[in-house]
């Protein structure tokens, strides 16, 4: 099917070579009586070179380690050197060579070509390459008449083993390229060689393969010592050395990877980066289509196989993963199996895949290479093999295998139908953002925006990175599209509209009126017989909507009837999430035990099945470091969070996620940082937050500023953010919350009531507050409604109505101690501190203890923090950093790695508890730790 034509050189022959109608020898004709002239008993048209190795005109390495594996096999007949081309074998034979002779042995040398397939020409070429090695006397002496072709070869092989014999040192006779031997001459000339060797006569093979060599008694005899491909690849220590120990371990990894320690292309890579200063350039444009490296493995490899087999690599050659079912489908044959078989020289070309029966894959210089020749020989094959795998990958759900091969065939619109087959936005619901990511990358954008349904799918995928502008502007867009034709749209176009209108209300805390769950229903309706998944997407959605409005038992009850529906359908995907949901209803009604137990659920799930879904990571951390945070664990939610604002920006994040984590945060902030650090936290979420139009996040910010304000004494501020951001306690009564989250609305109504606390407005305090605890009564906000409780014993004790305070803390503090909400307390320092002294001073409630512990915990937040102490070392990368240096000019600066700044600011960061190099420096400023 392919053809490639090229010229090799061959052996330039010695002159006295004479045209002859005399007996034929493959490659040339001599005479018979061709007699030499000098004492030579061999004809002179024997190559001399032969019987010698190649010189190398490059630098090599030596290999220790195999050579002693050579040495090791010196006792036993035979050591066979077995690898495709390009594995050096060549070259550690001539290494190992060099060994032999400075201790004085005799090493005989012998390239076989294939016009020594002649018996009596391989015969008497053993005898020359045997004479040259220092046996000649005893070859005289045993034939002392001249060497030619009319000898047999039993008589040349018998002279040689026993002139062996009688030499009585030991011998080694190296012989290269035996994979060009046919089995009749190995059979005449080779195996009498092995079998009836003396013992001070060790033969080594340097071969492509072993078929033509019938060893299987030798080796059952323990007469065969064995060096295969694998043991002539690099290390990657080996790499290093070659290439003169010049690159970073990032740059030597990436040509491991490459090359997967084939020599040859380890010696390509090497002259490549020869004389060249930007390695990086040179290594990330070396592939298996520079001309050397193709034009070697034309010559070596391609061209020296059966058609079939060649046929067979070069169509493989587009799949990364081949097995004989597959390739068979592919290039509708039948006997790929076989063929495969076949291929036994190209070990560790062609290698098995975790030790998968009949799965293997190409080495990738050596696949990029085949691609190239197919491309170059057949490029209308190589189109119709593309689409068929695309359509094979398609049948078995590898969509993004499927897409790939489509856009390799040059049909983007078959690639962007079959994405849209696959089920586009119903991907999501199934398995997550990973697979949609990567088979949205793909595509071109002008087929995107051709195709509504891959629009709405971008949209997704901007929402899940935190891009709501972007993801709203083309939901808009579509949607009117979609309005404007006379038609109806598809029914898959409609799910996807319904489902992106929900998300979008999830992510902005909108409520969920009665059009939107309707239409959401409606559109669910039309697949609930063909996909089951996304019946349980219609759960999730109401749980999370019912949780944001504070329909707790609902919201519940739903997320159980999701779970059984995913755990039905093996949606371990859509299982994890209502966990994480059900985790965040269990907080809010006051029951920190089974939200931990929920969200330990998440965490196995992440850690078992979703290991690189950063999205899953980030909304699970959120909540857990709320969790710990609520429990008084404030190292463990601050290494949870991170750098929470930079994640929440380019991460899956909704509303609920979002308030969680800006209000822990910043939270954390004011404790471990005081108020300047929280205020600016919040200034920089506020910046993404009007950004991207989330104006019911923006007034929860907003509330959180004015209660650290409050805390702080800074009521007049406090005044004056609520006035700018319009925030008022009547918005939230019960009969006005239809606009509002639970969440907004618990963050907001303890922040006013605390402002009004600060400004010794006790009576409107207390009425606010005894307003919100009557709507809250007998409901499943628990833990708002035990904060107002505790903002009421505040008020009520401030206007001086102690024994009422004292009634209504009794009850706080219970909840306190049962559920474990010990932040719940000590963040309403300064204004409970008096409180509870006067609780434990005044009352015999069983709670006295508990007040007291808790009175503890506000006293020690009171006392100093311990000075940080910094090395020298880190006072010095410190002030660089104050400087505005990168790593780079620290290191310069300082005489050090850039690995030792990383290190010293690794440890900067922990002593500071800061996560960002601009945090570091105010903090450093702030402890006047800058010189």
């Amino acid at each position: 099917m392919f053809q490639f034509l090229f010229t090799c050189p061959t052996d330039i022959l010695n002159t006295n070579l004479v045209k002859t109608s005399d007996r034929k020898v493959p490659g040339y004709r001599v005479q018979m009586n061709d007699i030499p002239t000098n004492s030579s008993p061999f004809p002179p048209w024997l190559t001399q070179t032969k019987t010698l190795p190649l010189r190398h005109h490059i630098s090599l390495i030596d290999r220790p380690e195999l050579c002693r594996r050579l040495n090791a096999g010196f006792d036993q007949k035979l050591t066979l050197l077995s690898a495709p081309a390009g594995f050096g074998k060549t070259t550690l034979l001539r290494q190992w060579r060099t060994h032999l002779q400075a201790k004085d042995i005799a090493v005989a040398w012998l390239k076989i070509d294939e016009d020594d397939n002649d018996p009596s020409i391989l015969a008497l070429y053993l005898a020359f390459a045997l004479s040259s090695a220092g046996l000649s006397q005893e070859i005289i002496k045993i034939h002392p008449g001249p060497f030619t072709l009319d000898a047999t070869s039993r008589t040349i092989v018998g002279t040689i083993l026993s002139a062996i014999a009688n030499y009585g040192k030991k011998v080694v006779l190296i012989l290269d390229n035996v994979e060009c031997v046919s089995q009749n001459t190995a059979k005449k000339i080779l195996i009498p060689l092995f079998t009836y060797s003396p013992h001070n006569f060790h033969i080594v093979l340097g071969t492509r393969t072993v078929e033509n060599m019938p060893l299987s008694t030798l080796k059952l005899q323990g007469q065969v010592s064995q060096i295969t491909a694998t043991d002539l690849k690099f290390t990657p220590f080996e790499i290093e050395v070659f290439l003169n120990q010049t690159l970073t371990k990032k740059k030597l990894q990436k040509i491991s990877v490459k090359t997967e320690g084939w020599p040859v292309a380890l010696q390509f890579i090497k002259n490549a980066l020869s004389g060249h200063s930007e390695s990086d350039k040179i290594i990330d444009r070396f592939h298996g289509t520079e001309q050397d490296a193709r034009n070697y493995i034309l010559e070596q490899i391609l061209n020296t196989l059966p058609a079939a087999q060649r046929d067979l690599l070069l169509e493989a050659s587009i799949l990364d993963t081949l097995d004989p079912v597959s390739l068979d489908r592919l290039r509708g044959t039948t006997d790929t199996s076989q063929t495969l078989q076949g291929l036994e020289t190209l070990k560790q070309l062609i290698a098995p895949v975790n030790n998968q029966e009949e799965h293997y894959r190409l080495n990738p210089l050596f696949q990029e290479a085949l691609v190239y020749f197919l491309e170059q020989s057949n490029p209308d094959r190589m189109k119709l093999l593309h689409l068929r795998a695309a359509e094979m990958f398609m049948e078995e759900g590898h969509i993004i295998h499927s897409i790939r091969h489509a856009l390799k065939a040059k049909e983007p619109e078959t690639a962007a139908h079959f994405l849209e087959q696959a089920g586009g936005i119903h991907l999501w619901n199934k398995e997550g953002m990973t697979r949609i990511r990567k088979a949205h990358a793909l595509l071109p954008e002008d087929i995107i925006q051709t195709r509504p349904r891959l629009n709405l799918l971008r949209a997704l995928i901007f929402l899940k990175d935190g891009h709501l502008n972007d993801a709203r502007h083309i939901f808009e867009t579509v949607q009117q599209d979609v309005e404007s034709q006379s038609h109806s749209p598809s029914a898959e176009l409609e799910y996807d509209l319904a489902i992106i209108t929900c998300t979008l209300a999830v992510y902005e805390g909108a409520p969920l009126n009665k059009e939107m769950s309707t239409r959401l229903v409606a559109s669910i309706e039309k697949f609930k017989d063909d996909d089951k998944t996304q019946t349980g997407f219609v759960y999730t959605i109401l749980c999370v909507f019912n949780l944001q409005k504070g329909n707790f038992p609902t919201a519940r009850h739903v997320g159980k009837k999701a779970i059984s529906h995913f755990q039905k359908y093996n949606s371990v995907f859509g299982e994890a999430y209502i966990y994480l949901h059900l985790g965040v209803v269990a907080t809010a009604e006051g029951n920190l035990e089974k939200a931990g137990a929920y969200y330990k659920k998440v965490q196995d799930c992440q850690r078992r099945y979703f290991i690189d879904d950063k999205d899953m990571r980030l909304v699970l951390n959120i909540a857990m470091a709320e969790w710990h945070y609520e429990r008084n664990e404030l190292s463990t939610a601050a290494r949870l969070l991170g750098d929470i604002n930079r994640r929440l920006e380019t991460g899956e994040a909704w509303y609920e996620i979002y308030a969680s984590g800006y209000s822990t945060s910043t939270a954390l902030a004011y404790l471990q940082k005081g108020l300047s650090t929280c205020l600016n936290l919040s200034e920089d979420s506020s910046v993404y937050i009007k950004r991207e139009g989330l104006k019911r996040l923006n007034r929860l910010v907003m509330a959180n500023k004015v209660g650290y304000l409050c805390r702080a004494g800074k009521i007049v501020q406090a005044r004056r953010i609520v006035q700018e951001n319009n925030l008022s306690v009547q918005d939230y009564c019960r009969n006005s919350t239809a606009n509002f989250s639970v969440r907004e609305s618990y963050g907001t109504i303890q922040a006013l009531t605390r402002l009004l606390i600060a400004e010794m407005r006790y009576e409107e305090a207390i009425r606010e507050l005894r307003l919100q605890i009557d709507i809250h009564q007998g409901g499943y906000e628990i833990r708002a409604l035990q904060k107002y409780r505790l903002l009421l014993a505040i008020a009520l004790f401030g206007n001086d109505d102690e024994k009422e305070a004292l009634h209504e803390l009794e009850s706080v503090l219970h909840f306190v101690r049962t559920q474990g909400f010990l932040r719940f307390i000590l963040d309403e320092a300064p204004f409970v501190t008096p409180l509870l002294s006067a609780f434990i001073t005044e009352t015999g409630s069983v709670e006295k203890d508990h007040a007291q512990y808790l009175l503890g915990l506000l006293e020690d937040a009171q006392l100093p923090k311990n000075d940080i102490i910094l090395s020298r070392r880190e006072k010095q990368v410190l002030d660089q950093l104050a400087e505005g240096y990168s790593d780079k000019v620290i290191a310069r600066n300082l005489d050090v790695s850039e690995n030792t700044v990383r290190f010293h600011l690794k440890n900067l960061f922990r002593k500071l508890t800061v996560n960002s190099r601009l945090m570091a420096v105010s903090e450093a400023t702030k402890h006047k730790l800058l010189k």
